[in-house]
């Protein structure tokens, strides 16, 4: 494995990840600050990355880490374990991947300053959205190609589950719905209601998580469809 170091970051990679490495470097230096004042701390601790491009590498590495072998779902490849970044990456396709990075140090951030490293504590689709809404890997979307992804989300969505039910696993993504997707969405369409404020503050007030989970799908879609005057989706 092969090594960059900067004031904020450590990235170990495999060569051909280079470019990719490179690039981390530049994305995490503009959001490690960001998170740092969204989360209101302040440290000099490195955030370490670790970039693999074959998948039984980064499995090997990251169940040598967790002292078994079975808990990861056969879609990860991405986690946070042990406070670091750790991601298989395809080489073929690596700059696709660079919010990655910052994906998993929203995790990382959440489940240490605001959980204290306390897992029951964790809502899945409240993190997860989180995660890809604070990470800028969807920043890219214009109004027009949001429209787009919404409406490929809602068509694809042949259940609505309730929010607080869902699990890493098959709970999580399968035929009837994709809960990234819907998580993503709905952390979206929260931060259109409240203030930055309040935004801020919901992400420590776990039980009007729960109780905003419960019914926020069918909000969410309203909202979006009456902004899109596309028609109302059905139960």
């Amino acid at each position: 494995m092969k090594k960059l170091e900067t004031p904020l970051c450590i990235i170990h990679y495999s060569e051909r990840l280079e470019p990719l490495a490179e690039s981390t470097v530049s994305l995490l230096n503009q959001k490690i600050p960001e998170f740092q004042s969204f989360f209101a701390i302040s440290t000099n601790e490195k955030i370490v990355v670790n970039y693999f491009d074959t998948l039984e590498e980064f499995r090997e590495f990251i169940y040598s880490l967790r002292g078994e072998k079975h808990s990861l779902p056969q879609y990860a490849t991405g986690t946070y374990d042990n406070e670091m970044v750790n991601a298989y990456i395809e080489p073929k396709s690596q700059l696709k991947r660079l919010y990655t990075a910052s994906h998993e140090l929203f995790h990382i951030f959440y489940m240490k300053y605001i959980l204290k490293n306390d897992y029951s504590k964790r809502i899945v689709w409240y993190d997860e959205g989180m995660a890809q809404f604070m990470s800028g890997e969807k920043d890219k979307f214009t109004l027009d190609t949001f429209k787009d992804f919404y409406l490929r989300v809602k068509d694809n969505t042949k259940v609505i589950p309730n929010l607080n039910d869902l699990t890493h696993g098959n709970a999580f993504v399968n035929e009837e719905y994709n809960g990234y997707d819907l998580s993503y969405l709905s952390i979206k369409y929260l931060s259109e209601q409240f203030t930055k404020e309040q935004f801020r503050d919901f992400m420590a007030d776990f039980s009007n998580i729960k109780k905003i989970g419960n019914d926020i799908l069918p909000k969410m879609f309203l909202y979006y469809d009456e902004t899109f005057e596309h028609p109302i989706m059905k139960k």
